[in-house]
């Protein structure tokens, strides 16, 4: 953990249930003070604990709204147990609804974002999700489109120069502005027809449901309500992060500054 934060209140007998259980290390980053915070540390190591103690000791202690704190990991299990896990340490019912409400996958929250500020940025709110299949099929179609052989280039390859290229929100014009060899350039043609094909359909694939929040943010407007609301970031297995996910991160946490993330150092 980078830093020395001081302990507050850890005595409390009101807290213990927030700190006992925890060695000294993640005391340290269970009460650190408010600000940034990045903890790194070995697999098995409990980092993910500590997000989960964090939450609960930002409620309990710094008065936190369970609707101001978003904390954003890679699977909805995960999700799914830190939500129970917190409920539980707080001893509230862990089924509650409406607890918790932006714990979740990037994904899944960025879903809820584009269904009710999308339209902002010209997309549907009953908009599809394109899963592997779909994506695939529909770069297949591209290919044939502009005349590209699959024996020669997979579609899986040109797929996964796509979705290199979103995760860094590169779009299609950027794109064929910086391809470079022969997969890149035949990437560089199908991006756009790819594109057309997803909106035609209504349809977003999984690298679009965050490149396009990144792009619905760059709204004020949009940008200053989820900022006033989610006070409190946290982010799980932040080494796995990629440059879209980081830039919506960064986004968020810009007015308030209250950002915890852990990760594995190796």
């Amino acid at each position: 953990m980078q830093g020395q934060p001081r302990l507050k209140c850890a005595m409390h007998d009101d807290l213990s249930p927030l700190l006992n259980s925890l060695n000294d290390a993640q005391r340290q980053a269970v009460a650190a003070p408010l600000g940034r915070q990045l903890v790194l540390a070995g697999a098995g190591s409990g980092k993910t604990r500590v997000l989960v103690h964090r939450i609960a000791w930002l409620v309990a202690v710094e008065h936190a709204s369970l609707h101001s704190v978003l904390s954003v990991t890679f699977t909805n299990k995960a999700a799914g147990e830190m939500r129970s896990r917190v409920l539980k340490l707080l001893g509230r019912q862990p089924n509650a609804r409406g607890y918790l409400p932006f714990v979740g996958t990037f994904h899944s929250i960025c879903v809820r974002w584009l269904r009710r500020d999308g339209e902002r940025i010209g997309l549907p709110s009953n908009f599809t999700i394109f899963d592997s299949a779909d994506s695939q099929a529909a770069i297949k179609q591209a290919m044939r489109t502009v005349g590209i052989d699959a024996k020669q280039i997979t579609p899986g390859a040109i797929g996964g120069m796509i979705s290199s290229a979103k995760n860094e929100l590169i779009d299609s014009k950027a794109y064929a502005k910086i391809a470079h060899g022969q997969g890149q350039e035949a990437a560089a043609k199908v991006y756009p027809v790819y594109q057309r094909l997803l909106r035609e359909a209504g349809g977003l694939d999984f690298d679009d449901l965050i490149m396009q929040t990144v792009k619905l943010m760059e709204d004020q407007e949009v940008l200053k309500r989820y900022q006033t609301q989610l006070r409190y970031i946290m982010v799980d297995e932040y080494q796995d992060t990629n440059h879209a996910q980081y830039k919506l991160v960064k986004l968020l946490a810009a007015a308030h500054r209250n950002i915890c993330v852990v990760g594995d150092d190796w």
